[in-house]
């Protein structure tokens, strides 16, 4: 079964202490991206994001816009300096029985994560969400990249 998992870096943030908030700017990007998945019909079955506050209110403002979801769970794994392949092993455990799955996320996690699911640097600004399809063989291969604050950055 083919399957998607998205990563998406948290929304422009205020800085990177564990409870720095979104700013206004980051929570409009996530919510603009949002309404424009939603418009798409896009809608994971799962979301892992990290316990921090900024990671926690994106993931919050993305399944407000996509609709009720079946999941929305914290991993330790994946703070900013968790161990890529740590938290690339609990994703693939969890996501497992999933057609559709969002990770959200920091840097350098979520870059590191990217390169870990597909062999390829992607570049992961504020609000960055990228979407991955994983064929029955496991390796993923890039779809879409869509950058909030960058022109021509949409896949």
């Amino acid at each position: 079964m083919d399957r998607t998992l998205a990563l998406m870096r948290h929304g422009l943030a205020t800085g990177q202490a564990p409870e720095a908030p979104l700013m206004a700017e980051g929570e409009e990007d996530v919510r603009r991206l949002g309404a424009r998945l939603a418009d798409e019909g896009w809608r994971p079955d799962l979301v892992l994001c990290s316990p921090y506050r900024r990671a926690l209110h994106t993931a919050r403002l993305m399944a407000d816009a996509l609709g009720p979801l079946a999941g929305l769970e914290t991993l330790n794994e994946l703070v900013p300096e968790g161990d890529p392949a740590e938290a690339a092993a609990v994703v693939r455990a969890l996501a497992a029985d999933h057609a559709c799955v969002l990770v959200v996320s920091h840097l350098p996690l979520v870059g590191l994560l990217a390169a870990e699911f597909t062999g390829d640097s992607v570049t992961f600004t504020p609000g960055t969400w990228v979407e991955m399809a994983i064929p029955g063989d496991g390796r993923a291969r890039l779809v879409r990249r869509v950058a909030p604050r960058e022109p021509g950055a949409h896949a």
